[in-house]
């Protein structure tokens, strides 16, 4: 998309607006980066959001992360509200017209464990629709980090290089020996129907959604179904996602992979809104379309009771 408007969800956004939107995510992807790597390999302050030791860690860094990107969304975007995954409200507010979801470290398991496969994750949304993300992982380069950033209809970056996903084979078949991502649990759940079988490429987990969704991105792997997992692991990925050339589905109420735009639907500026985007988890493939589609055609989800046991709640 060119030009000095781009039509977003409901109305006409200047595209003024969506760079300036662009710019306060890149700054606050890039700053809070900044302090997640200051930390790494240091002590932390750890806890545990559920009832199971070990399981759903967050840190004292998760939630500075979070607090300065929130600052940083108040400054440059006032009008704005934060939904993040860390310290949710004790009561759901109305949703506003735009929304900053955020991941202040997805993979914080990883980072626990002095693992570099994390990110910072921000996007920000109109109307349920992500229009502008930013998204920071660490790299052995002499940054010491790449940040990848978007907006709609202007493509994905890295620097001055413009991202695209991996080129897919002229069938869409997975190439052998390039990265792809699947959960552990994947052939638990679906059926691998024969033109797949022994051609998913070379199969990786690892333990970051966000982490992965760059990675498709940037062209450094060809495909990865991911989740299920929440809003703020999708937000920002999806976008990059679909600027570098690739395709997003995400498995629906019928058990079906179907194209997926965000949160949009029904969007009305109330608690309820806020309160389902909040409680969303979905199952998300993405990579180059042909690889999508072909991959999406030769799945078959096993019984629906599984399903039920991975604790999912499917794109409605």
């Amino acid at each position: 998309m060119t030009g000095s408007t781009a039509t977003i969800s409901e109305g006409v956004i200047p595209d003024s607006e969506l760079e300036h939107i662009e710019a306060s995510v890149v700054r606050a992807a890039s700053e809070a980066g900044a302090l997640v790597s200051s930390r790494f390999g240091g002590v932390l302050e750890i806890t545990n959001k559920g009832d199971k030791p070990g399981k759903d860690l967050v840190t004292d860094v998760d939630k500075a992360s979070q607090k300065l990107i929130a600052d940083i969304m108040a400054e440059t975007c006032p009008d704005h509200m934060l939904l993040g995954e860390e310290n949710p409200p004790d009561e759901e507010p109305e949703a506003a017209d735009w929304l900053w979801i955020v991941d202040p470290i997805d993979g914080t398991t990883n980072f626990v464990n002095s693992s570099l496969i994390f990110a910072v994750s921000v996007a920000a949304l109109h109307r349920g629709v992500p229009v502008a993300a930013a998204m920071w992982i660490p790299w052995t380069n002499d940054d010491g980090y790449l940040l990848m950033h978007a907006r709609k209809g202007n493509g994905a970056w890295i620097g001055d290089a413009k991202m695209s996903v991996s080129a897919p084979s002229e069938s869409g078949v997975p190439v052998a020996g390039l990265h792809s991502a699947i959960p552990r649990w994947f052939r638990r759940a679906f059926d691998v129907q024969k033109p797949l079988v022994g051609n998913m490429g070379e199969l990786r987990d690892g333990g970051s959604s966000c982490y992965e969704q760059f990675m498709v991105a940037r062209g450094s792997m060809q495909y990865s179904i991911t989740g299920f997992a929440f809003t703020w692991d999708f937000a920002a990925g999806t976008l990059l996602t679909r600027e570098a050339g690739g395709k997003v589905l995400a498995l629906d109420s019928n058990r079906r992979f179907t194209e997926f735009w965000g949160w949009g639907s029904d969007y009305v500026n109330d608690s309820a809104t806020y309160g389902r985007i909040r409680k969303w988890k979905g199952l998300v493939l993405s990579g180059a379309p042909e690889t999508v589609d072909f991959i999406a055609d030769n799945l078959r989800p096993k019984r629906p009771s599984l399903f039920g046991k991975l604790k999912s709640l499917v794109v409605s």
